[in-house]
């Protein structure tokens, strides 16, 4: 006979269901729960425990924590997190790359001893540069084949759309085609049930139903969002056995996408000339689509995604001087021998998404003192996509401090912990970066009660930034001499932030911190650094 290996045992450490949240969400967030159960034997922990305890009863072989998001928003006190520090601990970045409950999913990595993370595609390393400090892998999305598949149903639909009138800033081009397609085909448009189970939407179709309509459909519409990310739509059409029709993506293209062979993709004029051609040729309809039900079929499903366990078969086989590295986005893991520029991901380039470029260049602009007019209207700009992105508010908080407004420097800076921490202070926790620089605004006021929140709040989340705003404000340079008490690089256990200040060099921060200290009259304070000929001078004792 032949030997199987023993199924591992995974513990899914998941934070407590949000009971208002309807089904159509909570279907979204457990399936990899599920999936996972499909080739590991999982225990499911959402409520408050002892690690322990539970690890002597249930011996798991690893641990998958899930984030924390509208669906889930209350993360789990953990006793004895730390016991059998020989378990691997991963987080499964299961959120959207704009979810305001982001800082704190991070915080839970060194409460919680996590030192891998797993993204559901390319988005949350392209938001977070922060990512790069710790094992970050990026997984594919996935569908039910058994719910997901061609049905074989006439088709009476020439184009579906779901959600067609959600939120049409962030999904410009779905909003365009909608409105423009409807005059060239009959055209279907369903409107999204909504997230709350106290809402029951008129016609709702879910999970068989839905896929059965798309089945019905020759072709079917998905954005990729004003952030150009994939959805699990662009792969539930053509596994329902439609044409995806979709805008030019980056990122699709790495799923395999490829327009006129397994899909359609452009806008405009241009796209509706391509879906007209299409249709007039049976053959190669038929083609086309049968190629993106194959494609999503033989590589994104439940059964191929057993990225985890992989994961897991290797690092238990790890030998010294080795790390597990992924071969390429979605690709399967390996042992190599490791190096200092060893990546994580072989092969891998991470292109800026439309609001990482936004991002990037906002956050060079203020490092460098250039104008900052662009930056702060694009940045404005963003702001208007969704309303809960983040980043852009703390980018702007520091460019008003900049020009000397402390007032708006306050609403920006403190917008997303206020916005988040209305309905439940816990969800407010401010991200490291966000308590550096309201440090600085409390400085700058002498507001002493901002000023003592900020640290305290400081206490569980140290950061570069941090330290190095107390370390500006510090009032016994003299006795200290030169040392920067740990202002000059990251250390081990330092938080992770979602924000794109804070990885600078310390030249370049204290440059960023005097301009600050200008704007606002504060040049007594300009002693820690001067930038003279080119190089970092420490100044001390100067008033």
């Amino acid at each position: 006979m032949t030997e199987t290996a023993p199924r591992r045992k995974v513990l899914c450490v998941r934070p407590r269901p949000n009971p208002d949240s309807a089904a159509v969400l909570t279907t979204v967030i457990d399936e990899w729960v599920h999936t996972l159960a499909l080739h590991c034997d999982v225990s499911v922990i959402e409520q408050d425990f002892d690690f322990a305890e539970v690890y002597a009863q249930l011996k798991p072989d690893f641990l998958i924590f899930d984030s924390v998001h509208w669906g889930r928003p209350h993360r789990l006190n953990i006793a004895n997190a730390q016991a059998h520090p020989h378990v691997p601990r991963a987080l499964y970045l299961n959120c959207d790359p704009h979810d305001p409950m982001r800082p704190l999913i991070l915080q839970m990595l060194d409460s919680y001893g996590i030192d891998t993370i797993f993204c559901p595609g390319n988005e949350q390393v392209q938001q977070m540069p922060e990512l790069s400090k710790i094992t970050t892998f990026i997984l594919p999305k996935f569908i039910d084949a058994t719910v997901f598949q061609d049905y074989k149903l006439d088709k009476i639909i020439p184009v579906t759309v779901f959600s067609g009138h959600l939120f049409p800033t962030f999904y410009p081009w779905r909003a365009q085609v909608t409105e423009e397609i409807q005059r060239l085909f009959p055209t279907l448009v369903y409107p999204h049930p909504g997230y709350d189970k106290n809402y029951q939407s008129p016609f709702e179709v879910r999970d068989e139903k839905y896929s059965q309509l798309i089945s019905q459909s020759y072709f079917s519409i998905a954005d990729t969002t004003r952030m150009d990310y994939v959805v699990r739509k662009h792969l539930e059409i053509p596994a329902s056995g439609a044409i995806l029709v979709a805008p030019e993506s980056e990122p699709l293209k790495e799923y395999g996408f490829v327009d006129l062979e397994n899909c359609v993709l452009g806008s405009g004029r241009e796209l509706f000339i391509k879906i007209n051609a299409i249709s007039r040729s049976p053959d190669l309809y038929s083609y086309i689509c049968k190629q993106g039900h194959d494609l999503v079929h033989s590589r994104y499903t439940r059964q191929s995604w057993t990225h985890m366990l992989d994961w897991f078969e290797c690092r238990i086989r790890l030998q010294p001087g080795e790390i597990v590295q992924q071969q390429g986005k979605f690709g399967p893991f390996e042992n190599v021998k490791a190096a200092s520029s060893t990546p994580w991901i072989a092969d891998a380039v991470i292109f800026d998404s439309p609001m990482s470029a936004v991002l990037r260049s906002a956050r060079d602009a203020i490092l460098s003192g250039g104008d900052l007019t662009a930056s702060k209207a694009a940045l404005n700009d963003l702001t208007t996509w969704i309303g809960h992105v983040a980043e852009p508010w703390l980018l702007l908080g520091v460019i008003s401090l900049l020009e000397g407004d402390l007032a708006q420097a306050a609403i920006w800076l403190s917008r997303r912990g206020n916005a988040q921490g209305q309905s439940d202070p816990e969800l407010g926790r401010l991200d490291p970066v966000e308590i550096a620089w309201l440090l600085m605004l409390a400085e700058l006021l002498d507001d002493e009660g901002l000023r003592d929140l900020m640290l305290e709040r400081a206490i569980d989340v140290p950061h570069l930034s941090i330290r190095r705003m107390q370390w500006l404000w510090r009032d016994d340079a003299d006795e200290f001499g030169t040392e920067t008490n740990g202002a000059e690089e990251f250390e081990f256990g330092d938080c992770l932030s979602i924000h794109w200040l804070g990885q600078e060099d310390l030249k370049t921060w204290i440059s960023l911190a005097e301009r600050v200290l200008t704007a606002n009259g504060r040049d007594d304070r300009i002693r820690y650094g001067a930038i003279l000929d080119g190089r970092s001078k420490v100044m001390l004792g100067t008033r």
